[in-house]
Order: C-alpha cells, then sequence, then structure tokens
C-alpha cells in the first residue's frame, strides 16, 4: 500500500471516528437513535431555534426506515450522501448540523482556529491548509476569531457549488434556511406544483 493510500485510508477512519463522536455526542439518551428531542436540544446550545416542524423534517429526510428516527446507519448514510453530492440537491439540513459539530470538537459552540486547521489538515493536507483556513475564517462576521453556527449557515449559503441555490425546488429543500409558508407555496407555484 502506497503512503497516499495509507494517509488516505487513515485519514477516513479518523473522520468515520469523529463522525461516531458526534453521533454519540447528539444521541443523549443512548439509544442508538437520534429524535426529535435530542436535536432540538443540540440546536438549542448551537443557538438555533427550531419550529418543531423543521426538526421533524431534518428527520423524515433521513429516516429510511420510517421509525421517525435516525439510526447509525442512517446517520452514515446521509453524511457521506451529501459530502459526495455533486449536484447540491441532497437534503443538508442535518448535514450542516453533524459538520459544524465534527469541526467544533470541544462542544463550545464555535469553531475556533485550531479545531478548523485540525480537520481541514486532514481533510485538504499541508499544502492546501493554509488558503483552507483563511478560506474558512473568512466568514467570521464577528471578529472574534471563531465561527459560529450562524455563521457557518451563511458560509454553507455562499459556497452553493452546484449553483443550484436559485432553482426554487432547491430553496424549498435547502433546510436551516427560514422561509415562511407563503414563500413555500409561491415556491411550489414558481415549480408548476400545487395552486
Amino acid at each position: 500500500m502506497s503512503k497516499e493510500d495509507q494517509r488516505r485510508e487513515y485519514n477516513e477512519q479518523k473522520e468515520l471516528e469523529n463522525l461516531r463522536r458526534v453521533f454519540e455526542a447528539i444521541d443523549k439518551n443512548r439509544d442508538s437513535k437520534l429524535d426529535a428531542k435530542e436535536l432540538n436540544a443540540v440546536l438549542v446550545k448551537l443557538g438555533y431555534t427550531a419550529k418543531k416542524q423543521e426538526i421533524e423534517d431534518m428527520i423524515w429526510e433521513v429516516d429510511e426506515d420510517c421509525d421517525g428516527m435516525i439510526n447509525w446507519e442512517e446517520f452514515k448514510a446521509m453524511f457521506y450522501r451529501v459530502r459526495h453530492d455533486k449536484t447540491g440537491w441532497e437534503p443538508r439540513r442535518l448535514f450542516n448540523v453533524v459538520e459544524f459539530m465534527m469541526h467544533d470538537k470541544d462542544q463550545s459552540g464555535n469553531i475556533d482556529m485550531d479545531e478548523c486547521m485540525e480537520i481541514l489538515f486532514r481533510r485538504f493536507g499541508k499544502e492546501q491548509l493554509e488558503a483552507r483556513v483563511n478560506e474558512f475564517l473568512n466568514n467570521d462576521e464577528d471578529d472574534d476569531k471563531e465561527i459560529s453556527f450562524a455563521e457557518f449557515l451563511h458560509m454553507d449559503s455562499k459556497n452553493d457549488i452546484a449553483g443550484t441555490s436559485n432553482h426554487p425546488g432547491f430553496r424549498l429543500s435547502a433546510g436551516m434556511m427560514s422561509t415562511t409558508k407563503e414563500e413555500n407555496r409561491r415556491l411550489l407555484r414558481q415549480m408548476g406544483i400545487g395552486a
């Protein structure tokens, strides 16, 4: 096995361990499933106020066995599906929370420089580290040298790689972007769905 393959395998293993850490941090009652109450508690800790329906939608987007909760396999599948999505159409609500928590290792509710560097080094290597860290921290809107969850969500909406964010269907399902029922109806009409 080449050195590059060893490094990639090591990084994949560390990422999976980090993903498991996030799952366990959300799973407060230790039943190996994430429910609406647990997701809401995490969002509150991150300073994000979510409506009950929004949390239910986050679960529904990932809940393949339709039990109203998210198990480890569903959680893991969601993460890698969104990570490898080139179209921009995979639902990102839960992914955004997980991605933020993967960076925020000390669970402070903010991503500091050290946390940022650790993950970006593993993902992109030493050659791209400085540029990636600078790009990441350019999203620090309040100049406190940390990225809050709100800043992280703004960053995600600005980094629309696939250019799909202007499509009404994407805006309807993008998640964590507040839209009113009236705006949702308008978006559905633009897509030719509903009255």
